[in-house]
């Protein structure tokens, strides 16, 4: 025998959003690489807004 169930209305989470702190990261990481790519050129910027991103998230962790 089969059960009648009534619909369920199912309402879709809300999207969640990246918090404050990847904002920071971002903002510090872009400026260290400014500081890079005007002292170093563009290799130097990319590594050095890498280091930073992954550090800054460890620290910030």
């Amino acid at each position: 025998m089969s059960r009648l169930r009534r619909e369920q209305k199912q309402v879709p989470p809300a999207p969640q959003r990246l918090p404050l702190r990847w904002a920071v990261i971002a903002i510090v990481s872009f400026a260290a690489g400014l500081v890079g790519y005007v002292v170093g050129g563009p290799v130097s910027a990319i590594v050095v807004a890498t280091t930073v991103v992954g550090v800054a998230h460890k620290v910030l962790d």
